[in-house]
């Protein structure tokens, strides 16, 4: 029992910095809610910075740095190109830049979440809260699914150059269908062919048998994920009780 209870505690002390997969799901929850019960850009940046703020904790400066450039570079853009908003191509541009910037803060949490943390750790954690075991191969199976459909749109990338029809603006413009057609039917099959042998590998895991499950992972609540959970509910409550008021945000 001590044996356990001390491996419990080393395990949890080695992922002191880094966030429960519990808490991740919650944050992009509660924050991709939060993103969308305010218009301006003050809110707007204050909901990015905080995002950027816990990616930058998890472990991802970087990605961070990158998607609040992104953001406000966004911004600028549609700032700047407002007074020609009477031009069909720059009302487009306007558009796209909008929505492009209003969905930044959900990419860069779910590419956190899913970049961060590990298919046994989510695991782990889903069995804990009690999810449907359903839910618990299916999101298993996304998971693993990502990164090998990343190393499989790479080979056709590959496959494409060697002949002479890489994926690129001079291809699309050119040939599109062509093109298209060499990248979108090697993907589709990639990803059926992927899809059922993931499935059937977490199905020989044993996901979905209904006893009790263990993990060489454990997952546990630290004090980054006590702090930002009470922080983002208390900015949740923040925002639910203007928005009551009929203060405008």
């Amino acid at each position: 029992m001590k044996q356990s209870e001390n491996a419990f505690c080393c395990s949890c002390q080695k992922n002191r910095n880094r966030f429960d997969p519990r808490t991740k799901i919650m944050l992009l929850i509660l924050l991709d809610i939060l993103l969308f019960m305010g218009h301006s850009l003050f809110y707007e940046s204050c909901v990015i910075l905080f995002c950027a703020l816990i990616v930058a904790l998890g472990g991802q400066s970087k990605s961070a740095l990158k998607f609040t450039t992104a953001f406000f570079l966004f911004a600028v853009t549609e700032h700047i190109i407002t007074p020609y908003m009477d031009m069909f191509v720059i009302t487009l541009i306007h558009f796209v830049a909008v929505c492009v910037r209003k969905v930044l803060p959900c990419f860069m949490l779910a590419k956190w979440l899913v970049t961060s943390t590990e298919v046994s750790e989510f695991v782990a954690a889903m069995w804990k809260i009690k999810m449907p075991q359903e839910v618990i191969v299916t999101s298993s199976v996304i998971f693993r699914c990502f990164p090998t459909l990343k190393e499989e749109w790479n080979a056709i990338q590959n496959a494409m150059k060697m002949r002479g029809i890489e994926f690129r603006l001079r291809n699309l413009i050119i040939s599109p269908v062509q093109t298209m057609e060499h990248l979108l039917v090697p993907m589709f099959i990639a990803t059926l062919n992927i899809s059922d042998e993931l499935s059937a590998a977490a199905l020989c895991r044993g996901l979905d048998d209904p006893n009790q499950h263990t993990c060489m992972k454990e997952v546990c609540f630290q004090v980054y994920d006590c702090i930002f959970l009470f922080l983002t509910m208390l900015f949740f409550a923040a925002v639910c009780f203007l928005k009551a008021w009929g203060y405008p945000l």
